[in-house]
């Protein structure tokens, strides 16, 4: 169907709340249209949901777009059954989550090449499952296979290597392995720089590593990182929130260790 391919396309690139209403009249504009491309906008309806932080509307829709890939080839299907994972997550349910991101990839690995890139979301969306379900030694090992295909893609400074370096260092730090936590985070803020500069990113990456030094002692540099976290945050416009109220804390405990 040849037009429903040639609207579907031009709605792809469109903002989530505008996409949302394309793609809405696009099922009704094309009732008849086969079970796979039914799955296909529903697909991106549901992701575009999820985007809007509507969690639970995006985990009905995706639910329906499995239903429609059931039967359907390649890697459409997997795909959408780990974005549903990305949402269950998101909704709450941490079980639920890893055993349908433990399905996906399982479904993805059996139709793709092993070093096909297109596994490196589901391998990272599963590891974030597996780290919320504290399963550590599984997200880690996760973690690090997306990591190696993404550098594999896209270089070692791609953006996604970086949110893997920052899950490595949370991971390490929470087994008990602080040293090798702070260096991770280390490189993670090293690649956020030299691709963002300042950047809510950046001052993210700052501010984890400062809080990693922090928990493992080490008070001087701890505070000087956290003190250019901040800065960075409001260089960047953001003086307000979870995270920098978090540094702010942190930031605090690190001078009060100092005057002791």
């Amino acid at each position: 169907m040849d037009s429903f391919r040639s609207d579907f396309n031009n709605i792809k690139n469109l903002p989530d709340a505008q996409a949302e209403t394309e793609l809405r009249a696009l099922l009704t504009r094309y009732p008849d249209l086969s079970s796979g491309e039914k799955g296909e906008a529903l697909y991106a309806l549901g992701l575009a949901q999820f985007r809007q932080n509507r969690f639970a509307e995006a985990r009905d829709t995706l639910q329906h777009a499995c239903r429609m890939f059931e039967h359907a080839a390649g890697a459409a299907p997997a795909l959408a059954m780990t974005a549903l994972a990305r949402v269950e997550l998101a909704c709450g349910d941490t079980d639920k989550s890893v055993a349908t991101g433990r399905t996906a990839l399982a479904m993805l690995k059996a139709r793709l090449a092993p070093e096909d890139p297109r596994l490196a979301p589901s391998l990272f969306s599963l590891s974030f499952g597996e780290y919320a379900a504290r399963n550590m030694s599984q997200a880690e090992a996760l973690c690090l296979e997306a990591k190696e295909l993404w550098e594999k893609r896209c270089g070692p400074d791609c953006l996604e290597v970086s949110t893997c370096l920052n899950n490595l260092g949370r991971i390490c730090e929470e087994t008990g392995r602080a040293e090798e936590g702070i260096a991770w985070h280390r490189r993670a803020l090293a690649l956020r720089r030299r691709a963002l500069g300042d950047h809510p990113e950046t001052a993210f990456s700052l501010g984890n590593l400062g809080t990693a030094l922090a928990a493992a002692g080490h008070w001087e540099e701890g505070a000087a990182v956290l003190e250019e976290a901040l800065a960075c945050y409001a260089r960047c416009g953001h003086t307000q929130g979870g995270d920098i109220d978090g540094y702010r804390r942190n930031l605090n405990i690190c001078r009060s260790a100092l005057n002791r």
